[in-house]
C-alpha cells in the first residue's frame, strides 16, 4: 500500500513538472514574439516618421525655393528699364550722381572745360566726344537742395538698354521691344515710355533710333511745362 502511494505521487509530480515546463515554454515564446512584433512595429513607425519627415522637409523647401524665385523673378522685371550698359558698364537713371559719376569717370573720358553751368542749379557733364557730339551726356538739376541727375543721354555704338535697343535701330525693332509709347513728342520724332519716377525716351531719325534718353520723371516735367 505505501509502495503505491508512493508511486502515485511520484507520478502526480511527474505530470506537475511537466505541466510547469509546458507553461514557461509557453511564456518565454510569446513574450519573444511580443518583443519581435514589438521591435518591427518600432521600426515601421520610424521609418514611416522618417519618410513623412523627409516628404515635408523636401515640400517646405521646394515651396521655399519657389516663392524665392518668384519673388527674384518680380524683383528683376520690376527694376529692369531703369538700367542701361555703356562700355559694359551698368548704369542707372535712379543712381544719384556721385554714383554715375564715379561709373562714368572709370570707363569715359569727361571733356575738358565740363561741366559747365546751363541753368540755375543745373549742369552739363559731357564725356566720349564724337565730332560735335557726346556719346554720353549728364544734365543736372537741384532736388531738394541736392544736385542730382536729372537726363542722361546716350549716342555711338557703346550704348545698349536693358532689352537690347541701340542706337541706329529700327523702330519696328524698338517697338517690338517695348511696346507703343505712352505718348510721342516733338512731332512725333520722341517715343516716350513713363515708368513711376522715371522716363525712357528714344529720338528718332528716318525711322531709326538716333539718341537715347533716360529722366528723372520729376526733370522730365519740369522740362514739359
Amino acid at each position: 500500500m505505501k509502495k503505491k502511494t508512493t508511486t502515485a505521487i511520484l507520478l502526480a509530480a511527474t505530470m506537475m513538472l511537466a505541466l510547469m515546463g509546458c507553461g514557461a515554454a509557453s511564456t518565454d515564446t510569446s513574450s519573444s514574439d511580443a518583443a519581435s512584433v514589438a521591435e518591427v512595429n518600432t521600426d515601421s513607425e520610424s521609418n514611416t516618421s522618417g519618410d513623412t519627415n523627409n516628404e515635408a522637409t523636401a515640400d517646405t523647401s521646394s515651396d521655399s525655393a519657389s516663392a524665392d524665385s518668384s519673388e527674384a523673378a518680380d524683383t528683376a522685371t520690376a527694376s529692369t528699364d531703369d538700367s542701361f550698359t555703356y562700355k559694359d558698364e551698368t548704369f542707372s537713371i535712379l543712381d544719384d550722381l556721385p554714383t554715375t559719376l564715379d561709373k562714368i569717370n572709370a570707363v569715359g573720358t569727361i571733356v575738358p572745360d565740363t561741366p559747365v553751368e546751363i541753368d540755375t542749379g543745373s549742369k552739363l557733364y559731357d564725356y566720349d566726344v564724337n565730332g560735335s557730339d557726346s556719346d554720353f551726356t549728364i544734365v543736372t538739376f537741384t532736388d531738394n537742395g541736392k544736385e542730382s541727375v536729372g537726363q542722361i543721354s546716350l549716342m555711338g555704338p557703346n550704348a545698349k538698354t536693358s532689352k537690347g535697343i541701340c542706337v541706329g535701330n529700327s523702330l519696328k525693332e524698338l517697338t517690338s521691344a517695348y511696346g507703343e509709347p505712352t505718348s510721342k513728342t516733338g512731332n512725333g520724332y520722341f517715343y516716350d515710355y513713363k515708368f513711376d519716377n522715371y522716363v525712357l525716351s528714344f529720338d528718332t531719325m528716318d525711322d531709326k533710333v538716333y539718341v537715347i534718353y533716360y529722366y528723372n520723371l520729376d526733370y522730365y516735367n519740369s522740362r514739359r511745362r
